[in-house]
């Protein structure tokens, strides 16, 4: 086997420069063809010589500080390396390091004399370049190439120059690979006759043969405390097929090490139970130079085995800088946080919430105008409404901007939600909630054969790091890291609540998805598999899941959509995890998110345990070490400071489902913090996260709208849940009885004459049904005389104005696939022809929220009437209605045409509607037509006139009043043409015999 380094001078010998590959190549064409005049051509080449007399003498210095995130090498995921630094033809190695990964050598390797067969100045413009590569020593066998970097040094011709170089850090490859990086630096003295060079480095104190790095060049030290919160480790996978039950961690930074206490078993309480560790190390007062922390877990098992599972490299200390207490800081002992009860183990267990609407509360419906428009509302005295139409998703599209969907929940003064774009942890103020500890990757390390690091599991923690008075006489000061919460596991009920996902990747063959949720929390697992919502990228769960957690033991939360299929598995379409521990454990109080406002009643109902007073209670005890008093039940006093529940609410309230002042108060102050009480708490939220699936990593599948919900038993029970299951229309059937049609334009029949065969055609847009009204045939001036009826039965969702339907997309669909449309009736009134297609005469199209109001007369009914006439006198408002509010409306609609774009009044519909929910319609019933049950009212024969009828069933109306009434005279002139001629013929049959009797006087 070539070592690498060998390939590449090989590699790199065999690589001529441009003058010599041409005499080459000459020469080589030369040998095959034995040409005269090419050897001539060879030989008439310019020659190229590079001649030195002598070399000049240069003496190097590679000062080797230290490394970083190098790769491992050995089995335990460790190395022990050394750098090899090659100069030209000369190479010196630094001692070897056992262990480790991030290296501190603090060595100087000095070449004495280097031969450079070239000009000083051309040197010192253009450096030759240094190889600086990193092997594990091996005890049996050759040392393994882990890398190698390259440098080129400082030039100095003259020695006595004062510039000094400066270390810096250089990337280690690996092939493609990165290998970590080195903090070098490197200087070439020319040895010229007179001058002298720097005096040697200090001798390590190690080592005599050894030199170190020089002052000047070395960092700069200073005493620096590290205050390490070791808190547990999570997810630990298993090593050389057993489960690491008793695990210690190991912190080593500047060459010192930090051990702490073994858990004795993980599976029931991950966290350490003397989580403070503390280091006084002499540290680089520049960040540049600081070294790396070192986190290596091991597991403690049996006959003394202490094998590393787990390592993690911190390679800059500078987030965790932080200013030292000052000596007089107050040491008061801080209530532990609610967590401080701990439980044995847990209850487990999980189920899907199934949330009861409660009792119906009257609220005050206001009238709505449209602002702006001609278009207007008809004004209305105040209604009431139940709340029912106001939910928590009307509180939910109020807030991303929906408004068309929330009726008046904007109006009646409620709050809304913060609905974040990103994940909850991600916002950037919250900062992903490591305020109390952070979450660290623990990996295996990466071999030599260049093996990927696996994730092993995770250790939480945090850091301190701040300046020590250089006098060690000096007392230090206080511990930042004290009072820490009780590290036990703490049993919680968590309520997942999702709300829909958006933009779905498909998984069936028809480009959608059939979604469902499935939670899980350690060993427990909850879906909502047999509600699966059919043919949809973009569902609307509105579902919430309920789960007792033990934390930190099952700490996340693994929210997973899932596509239904009926025959094999169910394909997963991406999942995404929530840290519940990170959440319980910050400051920023992300269990449950705060309201605006305190309500005990009303969609805004208060659902956490606590009450407003004492969250800020805790919360000043927490953080300004005070207890906040109360003056009345408007006023509190906080830190000297006054707070009132006027600053906070100007306006009155428009609703009634507020609750005490001093509450409202609390959590106004709660909502409104300012910047020296401390951090911003977490507020009433919905946080949209990203799915992704494991078989396709950092591709996005999608999102999910959601939030978490977090109850410590400790605290007490949690409170109500909140209702968000998706709105469920109502019954409604729409009854609309066809009186009369007045003015409708009359064709020109194969008789010649002005009449129309007249019937009305109505339906609800998204409904397939429509129905049609008898045949009002030879309308002679546009009437038509029809005492019909319809009936349409709807599903309606009053707080979105819409109708559901619900279809099967194909004859092959298992199932139906549901849409929401406005609801809009359509009328048509349409001639009838017997041997060609029918005639459409016109329409009108009425959205049952906002319709033209009726007239009474039919000489009144006009294109005026309708919201989209382009024809309307200027300045006139239309006169809107709601039939869901007024229930009945009777009388004239225009029906209109357009020809050439242009609406045409075709004619005028006299109708009744009315409009009555499911069990109104169940108690009163009516039939369709004019069948049984003929009430409501009762429907007539229409009286229509004799001269209605269809010819061709009645022979003798047709003649009466089509072949008589249009062709009378020419039937009596007919008649008398015929008489005159029969006469005419008579008299000339019987004249000549009549002329020669008389002529003869015969008798």
């Amino acid at each position: 086997m070539v070592p690498e380094g060998e390939e590449e001078k090989k590699k790199g010998a065999s690589d001529q420069p441009c003058f010599f590959s041409f005499a080459a190549k000459l020469e080589e064409s030369t040998k095959e063809k034995k040409d005269d005049e090419l050897m001539k051509a060879v030989m008439a080449a310019p020659r190229m010589f590079l001649i030195c007399k002598k070399p000049s003498q240069f003496q190097m210095r590679a000062y080797v500080y230290q490394g970083r995130g190098l790769l491992a090498g050995d089995s335990n995921g460790l190395s022990d390396p050394f750098a090899r630094v090659v100069f030209l033809n000369q190479s010196q190695a630094t001692e070897k390091k056992k262990a480790t990964l991030c290296p501190t050598w603090d060595q100087t390797l000095i070449f004495y004399s280097v031969d450079i067969y070239s000009d000083p100045r051309a040197i010192a413009d253009n450096p030759p370049e240094i190889v600086v590569e990193v092997f594990d020593h091996d005890a049996c066998g050759v040392a393994e190439f882990l890398g190698r970097a390259r440098v080129t040094p400082l030039v100095k011709l003259d020695p006595s120059n004062p510039r000094q170089p400066m270390l810096q850090w250089y990337e280690v490859e690996k092939g493609s690979q990165s290998g970590g990086e080195l903090l070098l630096a490197f200087e070439l003295f020319l040895i010229a006759d007179g001058k002298e060079l720097p005096f040697e480095p200090p001798h390590s104190p190690e080592n005599n043969k050894l030199f170190m790095v020089p002052n000047g060049i070395r960092p700069e030290m200073t005493r620096t405390a590290i205050e390490v919160m070791c808190w547990g480790v999570r997810n630990m996978k298993r090593f050389q097929l057993a489960n690491v039950t008793s695990p210690s961690v190991e912190f080593e930074v500047g060459g010192v090490t930090r051990q702490s206490k073994v858990i004795r078993n993980a599976s029931r309480n991950p966290n350490f139970d003397e989580p403070i560790l503390f280091f006084d190390i002499l540290m680089p007062k520049e960040e540049l130079y600081a070294p790396p922390l070192n986190i290596r877990v091991r597991d403690n098992r049996q006959f003394g085995r202490k094998p590393l599972v787990g390592i993690y490299i911190v390679k800059s200390l500078e987030p965790f800088r932080c200013h030292p207490l000052p000596p007089n800081a107050e040491d008061d002992e801080i209530t532990p946080l609610p967590n401080a009860s701990p439980v044995q183990e847990s209850c487990g267990g999980a189920h899907v919430v199934d949330v009861c609407s409660g009792d119906k509360v009257p609220l005050q419906k206001k009238t709505a105008h449209l602002f702006g428009s001609q278009l207007k509302l008809a004004s209305k005295s105040p209604l009431d409404v139940w709340e029912e139409d106001i939910d928590w998703w009307s509180k939910f599209y109020a807030s991303v901007g929906e408004l068309d969907k929330c009726k008046q929940y904007v109006e009646l003064g409620y709050d809304k939600i913060q609905v974040y774009e990103s994940e909850l942890e991600n916002v950037p103020e919250f900062k992903e909630f490591s305020d109390f500890c952070h979450t660290f990757s623990l990996v295996r390390g990466k071999n030599i054969e260049n093996e990927e690091s696996s994730q092993i599991g995770e250790f939480k923690g945090t850091f301190c790091v701040y300046q020590l008075p250089g006098d060690p006489t000096v007392p230090p000061p206080p511990r930042i890291l004290k009072n820490l919460p009780h590290s036990g596991p703490v049993e919680c009920v968590v309520r997942v609540y999702i709300i829909r996902a958006i933009d779905l990747q498909p998984k069936d063959p028809n480009g959608l998805a059939d979604p469902y949720i499935l939670i899980k929390a350690g060993k427990a697992k909850v879906h909502n598999r047999d509600e699966y919502i059919p043919n949809t990228l973009n569902p609307i769960f509105g579902r919430v899941f309920e789960v007792k957690v033990t934390l930190p033991i099952e700490k996340d939360l693994v929210i997973r959509v899932k596509d239904y299929d009926v025959i094999g598995s169910d394909d997963t379409v991406g999942e995404t995890v929530v840290d519940l521990e990170n959440r319980y454990l910050t400051k920023y109080r992300a269990t449950v998110g705060l309201p605006r406002s305190y309500c005990e009643s009303g969609v805004c109902l208060w659902r956490d345990s606590q009450k407003p007073t004492d969250i800020l209670r805790k919360f000043c005890e927490d953080n300004l070490r005070s207890v906040p008093t109360f003056v009345d039940d408007n006023t509190v006093r906080i830190s000297g400071r006054t707070y009132t529940l006027a600053e906070y609410e100007t306006k009155k309230p428009v609703h009634s489902h507020l609750g005490p002042a001093n509450e409202r108060l609390a959590l106004h102050v709660l909502n409104h913090l300012p910047p020296e009480m401390g951090k911003s708490l977490v507020s009433e939220h919905v946080e949209t996260r990203r799915l992704y699936n494991p078989l396709q990593p950092g591709i996005e599948q999608g999102k999910l709208q959601m939030w978490v919900d977090i109850f410590p038993s400790a605290i007490g029970p949690p409170g109500p849940p909140v209702d968000i299951k998706s709105r469920k229309p109502k019954k409604f059937e729409l009854r609309v009885v066809i009186w009369n049609t007045k003015d409708v334009l009359d064709e020109t029949s194969i008789t010649g004459e002005r009449m129309s065969d007249i019937y009305v055609k109505g339906w609800i847009r998204g409904l397939d049904e429509a129905q049609e009204t008898d045949v009002h045939y030879r309308s002679l001036d546009g009437e038509g005389n029809f005492n019909w009826r319809f009936v349409f039965p709807m599903d309606y969702i009053p707080a979105e104005q819409c109708v559901v339907t619900k279809k099967r997309e194909h004859f092959w669909s298992l199932d139906e696939t549901e849409r929401k449309v406005p609801p809009v009736a359509i009328f048509q009134v349409w001639d009838n022809d017997k041997f060609s297609p029918d005639d459409f005469l016109g329409t009108v199209e009425m959205n049952l929220e906002s319709m033209p109001h009726p007239v009474t007369r039919s000489a009144k009914c006009s294109l005026d009437q309708l919201p989209n006439n382009v024809q309307r006198s200027g300045g006139s408002d239309v006169k809107l209605v709601s039939l869901f509010e007024q229930k009945r409306l009777k009388g004239f609609w225009p029906v209109y045409n357009e020809v050439n774009g242009t609406p045409q009044l075709t004619g005028k519909i006299e109708m009744e509607m009315e409009l009555v929910t499911g069990s109104e319609a169940a108690e009163k019933p009516v039939g369709r037509a004019r069948d049984d049950p003929n009430q409501h009212p009762k429907l007539d024969p229409p009286d229509r006139p004799a001269t209605s009828f269809l010819w061709f069933t009645s022979p003798w109306k047709t003649c009466k009043f089509i072949v008589w009434r249009r062709f009378r005279w020419y039937f009596i002139g007919a008649i008398i043409l015929i008489l005159f001629i029969l006469f005419l013929i008579l008299f000339i049959y019987a004249i000549p015999g009549t002329a020669v009797k008389k002529l003869f006087g015969i008798q």
